[in-house]
């Protein structure tokens, strides 16, 4: 202040310069102020404390606070009350103006705080007051509805995405979703099968800047290993036997600009790990068979419902591609742990059922009942998958008790290992050549392990076999 002070007027200022200084600035405030003595005489008031109280500034100097009470100019003194009382003190002032004023009188003590050399009191028209609240509660009120209006846009675009849920865990997860989309970052999603990652991929992907450009999903337990890195990278004429003339495009230049998401990354082969940690770290890659080098601008979303962090202790994933990955994480919890999403997925299922179907059917309460007790192992998957069932299997209007407990209890007996692969192995139609009848075998025996135990490592595991033949068989059927 003193060297503002000091560029404003010369060098040899004197006192009366810095009183002028500071009595232009206390008049040209917009609050009124008035100055008394030790005994209530005003000795200062600014010319907007004289305009309300409705007396010129020279009679109103000299006046006694007590004198402008009986004269009717206000209907109390505030300067009065903080001299009795020798502390701050605010009170609802009315003028003769008709104005109310919410004044505030300050006394100002000696240096040994004994004695009350002057009272400062400031004032406000309530009225100002009373339209600045009013003015902030507009614009709050405005603010909410954007947001609700905003929010009301959000759910809209969910619902179109198939994230359906009322659960407060995945609302929480929705809000993350809506936050962390525009930022661009790798985000690793971790949840058990079925419970809706490549739902929540999408919804980062439709909430993001890239939502006009490609979203391409690789879901890397069905690929052959020998495969994994061509169908990622793409090839060069010539790369291997059988590639095509002139080479192929990748996933990863089919998601140019837009989003790359790789489901079941803990099933990636470590070799193709390595590639794909060298084009997150580097933002370039070559094709298989090819030298030339390859810029595209990509977000990477990884999914998985395997332990990485156990896989990497192991040697099977590698701990740098698991925090390049890991830069968001995000957990999708099980059915189980929000039961109250039963009842908003089974309504919103079988609204779906009832467009493709051309039906009008309804579920009993005896019948949510049936599916809100149910532990769900599957998650979502299982719940649309077995509805579906409920419905084509249940007659009339009603869905009933008896129908779900049927579906439900097949269910149940398929959850144990040793039932659901003796339910696989099932004779073949007859009529079948030995090669047709082994084909069969192979695929219903594979895709039900698949679909039993979520992935191609622990499906081959449950059979017995390598992770590479269920990842062949599955792609055949796919073929077929």
């Amino acid at each position: 202040m003193r060297r503002w002070f000091n560029d404003i007027f010369p060098e040899d200022a004197s006192i009366r310069y810095q009183n002028k200084f500071y009595k232009l600035m206390v008049e040209y405030l917009g609050d009124e102020i008035l100055v008394t003595d030790s005994n209530g005489i005003v000795i200062y008031a600014n010319p907007t404390a004289a305009a309300i109280i409705g007396i010129p500034i020279n009679k109103l100097i000299g006046k006694n606070t007590k004198d402008l009470m009986t004269e009717g100019y206000v209907d109390t003194s505030v300067s009065e009350k903080a001299l009795e009382k020798r502390c701050t003190t605010s009170i609802l002032q009315k003028l003769h103006t008709g104005k109310t004023v919410l004044a505030t009188s300050v006394p100002i003590f000696d240096d040994e705080h004994e004695k009350i050399n002057m009272v400062i009191t400031t004032s406000k028209d309530i009225e100002e007051i009373n339209n600045m609240i009013s003015m902030i509660e507009d614009q709050k009120q405005e603010l909410k509805l954007r947001d609700e209006t905003i929010k009301g846009l959000q759910d809209d675009m969910f619902e179109n995405i198939g994230f359906i849920t009322h659960d407060s865990l995945m609302e929480n997860i929705k809000d993350t979703l809506v936050r962390i989309a525009p930022l661009d970052v790798t985000v690793l999603i971790e949840g058990e099968t079925g419970v809706g990652k490549d739902v929540a991929a999408k919804s980062i992907h439709k909430f993001s800047n890239r939502k006009d450009k490609p979203f391409v999903k690789i879901n890397c337990g069905t690929i052959p290993e020998n495969l994994v890195e061509s169908i990622l990278f793409g090839y060069d004429s010539g790369a291997f036997t059988g590639a095509e003339k002139g080479g192929k495009h990748g996933k990863l230049e089919m998601a140019d600009g837009g989003t790359l998401f790789l489901d079941e990354i803990a099933e990636m082969p470590l070799s193709s790990q390595t590639k794909l940690l060298e084009f997150i770290q580097d933002g370039v890659f070559s094709r298989v068979g090819g030298t030339d080098i390859i810029s595209v601008d990509v977000r990477i979303i990884a999914a998985t419902n395997a332990d990485l962090k156990s896989l990497c202790n192991s040697g099977m994933f590698r701990k740098d591609l698991y925090f390049r990955l890991n830069v968001i994480p995000l957990y999708i919890p099980p059915l189980r742990e929000r039961s109250g999403d039963v009842i908003t997925l089974t309504k919103y299922f079988i609204t779906n059922l009832n467009k493709k179907y051309r039906g009008h059917k309804a579920i009993s309460a005896p019948a949510m009942h049936l599916l809100l007790t149910h532990p769900w192992p599957g998650n979502v998957r299982e719940l649309e998958n077995t509805l579906e069932r409920i419905y084509i299997m249940s007659q009339g209007a009603s869905i009933e008790q008896e129908a779900v407990r049927d579906v439900l209890n097949d269910n149940m007996a398929f959850a144990n290992p040793e039932a659901a692969l003796n339910s696989i192995s099932q004779p073949v139609p007859s009529g079948a050549s030995f090669k047709e009848a082994r084909t069969e075998f192979e695929n219903r025996l594979v895709n039900e392990a698949y679909e039993m135990a979520g992935s191609t490592y622990k499906a081959a595991s449950l059979l017995n076999i390598d992770q590479s033949t269920v990842a062949r068989i599955l792609k055949r059927q796919k073929q077929d």
